[in-house]
């Protein structure tokens, strides 16, 4: 049984389209669990479950509003699932995603599964065009690293795993890189499946790609308290960006994106100097690192 859990907050104009595109997909038995903490998101997913006349498969739970990681260990809790496919309720899914990532798990060293998101957001600007280079980016590295057998994160936005019955440390930023450690420390292998495919509308100003840059990426930084990283595990590093020196040339096809593509050089240092700065002089706690990104809305 597979248990869908989509996490959702103040997004009622979307997560009607993220369970249609999850229920369209599905083909053996499951349920669909939203989570949510405010009246309109939860009333705009029971519309669609009606709509759908899926109610019998779908569950709503109200969380307190702490954060994802509490959303999620409440969901946990819940899901009856052998396999949790954890998703976000302004993504939408291709009709095969579904299928496509629970086919790794007839393998039973497969722990966990991350699919591949891919931009919607045109790529006739810039920071468009930065949602696509970067998602092309991570769609390369995993194909790289798996064919290393070698540890990659798992997407936030796609991914599914085994029931581990997980608890995650509440003020964690990357709940994702969480649970991609946790898979792999217990020896259990990681896997990619391209053709699932996850649609995401990336952020559309410079100040909001800082703002979820500096929580995503700092976030790895903060899992070292964690005691769950190693040396040999380390990712998302500046080490690692230097690695894709090249990538962003390689991709770019016009000189417009050629000259797109040097800048990002710049907004990607400066990336890194905010991390420093928040993470390791002001130590910023958890509630003051997560700030909602509306562009992406």
């Amino acid at each position: 049984m597979l248990s869908i859990i989509i996490t959702s907050y103040k997004e009622p104009n979307t997560i009607g389209k993220a369970i249609e595109s999850i229920y369209h997909g599905i083909t053996d038995e499951a349920e669909i669990i939203q989570i949510s903490p405010d009246k309109e998101t939860l009333e705009a997913g029971l519309k669609k479950a009606k709509d759908l006349d899926i109610e019998k498969l779908f569950l709503q739970i109200k969380d307190p509003c702490k954060g994802k990681p509490h959303a999620l260990n409440l969901a946990f809790e819940k899901a009856k699932g052998d396999i949790l496919i954890l998703t976000d309720g302004d993504v939408f899914f291709h009709k095969d995603s579904i299928a496509e990532l629970t086919k790794p798990f007839k393998d039973k060293q497969v722990g966990g599964v991350t699919g591949r998101p891919v931009s919607i957001d045109h790529k006739r600007n810039m920071m468009g065009y930065y949602g696509h280079l970067l998602s092309t980016a991570a769609h390369h590295k995993r194909i790289k690293t798996l064919h290393k057998g070698d540890f990659f994160p798992l997407s936030g936005y796609i991914m599914a795993i085994r029931n581990y019955s997980l608890n995650l440390p509440e003020d964690v930023l990357s709940d994702d890189a969480y649970i991609s450690y946790f898979i792999f420390n217990k020896g259990k292998k990681l896997s990619y499946a391209p053709k699932a495919k996850a649609y995401v509308k990336f952020p559309k100003t410079l100040k909001d790609y800082y703002k979820q840059k500096v929580r995503s990426l700092g976030g790895y930084t903060q899992l070292e308290k964690y005691g769950i990283v190693k040396n040999s595990t380390k990712t998302r590093t500046f080490k690692d960006e230097i690695s894709y020196f090249w990538f962003p040339f390689k991709y770019a096809k016009n000189t417009r994106e050629y000259f797109w593509s040097i800048l990002l050089f710049p907004i990607r240092i400066v990336t890194w100097i905010k991390i420093l700065w928040d993470r390791k002089i002001l130590k910023k706690d958890f509630e003051k690192s997560w700030t909602r990104i509306e562009s992406t809305k």
